[in-house]
């Protein structure tokens, strides 16, 4: 007897090994080029304490996002999680409200301190101002619908919409004028569940859509502008909507499994109408290329997929996701206003939906955009600059302008 049980714990033992030799081989094989990567990149460069640190952040991250059955581990990992009845993921990175819809959040003690982010944003309105262009913010919704979405108790909560709403306080301090997009939602007809992905932190193209047509009215009422006056561009029969169901998984679904989270419906939004598109970006290599919306603006092969959803961001098929700059003319509609966002991700599908309306759309992300773009703000010629950052993003890295006067 004891005889037989020192051979299955011999036989399992061995099994245990090989699988470990096998994992390690398939690692090996897969990581290789990323690993060589990493360090040829490096090669030759002086490498003080700072650069070998970030040499050894590289490496480790050639090895963690490259491990072999990745995605497989992270969905085994999150169906525990589920089986267990968790909240949360990743110590508390991604957390499940009352809905099952995953959101980034953090403990907060209170809200962020936003006061030099706004006198920038005053700053950078005198400026233009002086060059005949105006200044505006257009503030998206927060995943955390406040009176909306609930999370269980224990679970953090960012204070993010509440230091949206300080810093929009002190943007009227810099008669900076704002479109609070937040305060439309409840009035704008939309099931509130469903103006979010379940696993991503951006909204449906379908709320970026609204929001485009929000906005455009309100151009109207503030500023005079008939971008859209007889209500053609927000009627939804004038556009296709193809629906891809169950394939998208967003950034925190990725993160925390398809078994955890789920997936969520992704809907493409294109004209029926005949367009006429221009487009210059990094996409095309500064290169221009021309065609109708759907030809210029989407990126149909993102929209393709890999070997499964954990390959696929539907999201950045719009413009290509998040480019420093992007340049779009709409040479159908020459008597529009010509705009420049200064933007995070969430203006992506809404400036392809605006640009409908306008005559040009530039966009400019300040993680991606190399030298000072407040030089192409007050050279560029445009009619409005619009700041449009999600109130999570009230950060530095999106305020690194005008920041002396």
């Amino acid at each position: 007897m004891l005889e037989k049980l020192l051979k299955k714990k011999r036989m399992t033992a061995l099994l245990f090994v090989f699988f470990l030799f096998a994992f390690s081989a398939a690692n090996m094989r897969k990581e290789l080029p990323f690993l060589w990567q990493a360090v040829v990149e490096w090669y030759g460069k002086e490498t003080g304490e700072k650069e070998r640190e970030e040499l050894a952040a590289d490496i480790n991250d050639a090895v963690t996002e490259y491990v072999a059955g990745k995605h497989g581990f992270v969905d085994a990992y999150g169906y525990v999680q589920l089986l267990l009845g968790k909240e949360e993921e990743g110590n508390f990175e991604v957390v499940k409200d009352r809905e099952g819809k995953l959101h980034y959040t953090y403990f907060a003690e209170g809200i962020k301190d936003t006061g030099e982010y706004a006198r920038r944003a005053g700053r950078l309105r005198r400026m233009l101002k002086a060059e005949g262009t105006e200044l505006l913010y257009v503030m998206p919704p927060d995943k955390f619908i406040a009176g909306h979405t609930q999370l269980s108790a224990g679970l953090p909560y960012h204070m993010a919409n509440e230091t949206a709403d300080d810093f929009l306080r002190r943007l009227e301090g810099e008669d900076v004028d704002a479109l609070d997009l937040r305060k439309d939602l409840t009035d704008s007809g939309m099931e509130l569940s469903r103006v979010f992905y379940r696993t991503d932190h951006h909204w449906r193209t379908e709320t970026a859509f609204w929001a485009a047509s929000r906005f455009c009215d309100w151009m109207g009422e503030a500023y005079g502008e008939d971008m859209d006056p007889e209500g053609y561009y927000k009627e939804p029969s004038h556009y296709h909507f193809i629906t891809y169901k169950n394939a998208f998984l967003g950034s925190m679904g990725r993160k925390a499994g398809r078994l955890y989270a789920g997936t969520d419906d992704f809907t493409l939004i294109f004209p029926k109408f005949s367009t006429d598109y221009r487009y210059r970006g990094s996409h095309s290599g500064n290169r221009a290329i021309s065609g109708r919306f759907e030809e210029v603006l989407i990126d149909w092969a993102a929209l393709q997929g890999g070997e499964n959803s954990f390959d696929t961001d539907f999201y950045g098929a719009y413009l290509y996701g998040n480019p420093g700059f992007t340049h779009i003319e709409n040479r159908g509609r020459q008597d529009g206003p010509d705009i420049c966002l200064v933007k995070d991700s969430f203006a992506v599908p809404f400036a392809a939906f605006v640009s409908l309306r306008c005559r040009t759309v530039d966009l400019i992300d300040p993680r991606a955009y190399q030298g000072d773009y407040t030089e192409v703000l007050k050279n560029g010629g445009y009619d409005y600059v619009i700041l449009m950052f999600s109130p999570q993003n009230l950060t530095e890295e999106f305020f690194s302008f005008c920041e002396e006067e």
